[in-house]
């Protein structure tokens, strides 16, 4: 039997806030300069402390006490390591997260993203846009 338990993620009564997923975009000017920007969405969901048994989804050296899981009904997008640059996820205290692993539960409506707090007033540089033949 599937359970659906999108409703409960939004839920303020049962932990349930919004947060702000900002999705880095390139684009590149007549001049050939890239250009970074930032799609902002709010999402609803919960964030929890990652539990132990997360850092096995994480690189190694990364702190367990660093990472957040976010779970939410809507997409985030762990980034591919090459050409797609990871979400950013900013909390109603202004920490972001950049965004290290995705698991979606699909059967059950949710997504679960463990992201890693960054340094306050630094986001990570996206990747080089892939070259046009």
């Amino acid at each position: 039997m599937r359970i659906n338990v999108s409703d409960l993620l939004t839920d303020p009564d049962l932990g349930g806030t919004t947060f702000t997923r900002r999705r880095p975009t390139s684009t590149v000017g007549t001049g050939g300069i890239v250009s970074t920007t930032y799609l902002d969405s709010t999402l609803s969901g919960i964030i929890q402390p990652a539990a132990t048994a997360d850092a096995q989804f994480l690189p190694e050296g990364v702190r367990l006490s660093d990472v957040q899981a976010f779970y939410t009904p809507s997409a985030i997008s762990p980034g591919d390591g090459s050409t797609t640059a990871p979400d950013i996820l900013v909390d109603n205290a202004g920490n972001t997260y950049q965004v290290l692993h995705v698991a979606a539960f699909d059967k059950h409506g949710m997504t679960k993203a463990l992201a890693q707090k960054l340094l306050p007033g630094t986001l990570p540089a996206p990747p080089d846009p892939p070259e046009t033949p």
